[in-house]
């Protein structure tokens, strides 16, 4: 139910953003040497009863993923992030740093509307940078839309997928997530 509201919440964004934006010549975000820099923060908080158990157990994590990628083509862009994650469990606070890598295929454009799709993997260090307690995330799947705002900016609205491996740094457990997003990308180094 959750997953269905929150599809048609980024449905209505992406309308009501697509329709908003005035149809000026867009610039070419999107060519070869291109550089684009697209900031994610996210942040959750939930709690869980279990059946018979007395305590409330609270989880709060907050991910910050700073990204870069480089255009190879007009289509073809390689992408790289530093990884943070803070996560707390019943006050219990654990932070984990990491990188990950990909490719974005970026679908040739529809107006002011470009579609991609992308793959990536990556790891996340839960006990310094060794491999004690690592986590591996692969494969990360994403699918979505850019709406070109002006000469060097979009807006952003995707849906993934992400598996984890040794999830949280626990050695043999693992998660599946799925990811829905709304960000900006900001094109600062683009050619001409």
């Amino acid at each position: 139910m959750k997953l269905r509201l929150l599809g048609s919440a980024l449905a209505v964004i992406a309308a009501t953003t697509t329709v908003a934006l005035p149809d000026p010549a867009h610039g070419n975000q999107i060519s070869t040497g291109s550089i684009e820099f697209s900031p994610t923060v996210a942040f959750s908080h939930w709690n869980m009863k279990r059946e018979g158990y007395g305590n409330v157990d609270n989880f709060t994590r907050l991910d910050i993923t700073p990204t870069i990628g480089y255009c190879m083509s007009n289509h073809y862009e390689v992408t790289g992030a530093f990884m943070t994650r803070h996560e707390s469990t019943n006050g219990v606070s654990d932070t984990a740093l990491g990188a990950n890598a990909g490719l974005t295929y970026n679908f040739s454009p529809q107006g002011a509307v470009i579609p991609f799709a992308s793959v990536g993997f990556g790891t996340l260090f839960y006990d310094g940078f060794s491999f004690n307690d690592a986590a591996v995330l692969a494969p990360m799947l994403t699918g979505g839309i850019r709406m070109l705002v002006g000469s060097s900016a979009s807006v952003n609205v995707d849906m993934g997928y992400q598996h984890e491996s040794n999830a949280q740094g626990e050695f043999g457990a693992s998660s599946n997530r799925l990811v829905a997003g709304v960000g900006v990308s900001v094109f600062p180094w683009r050619s001409k």
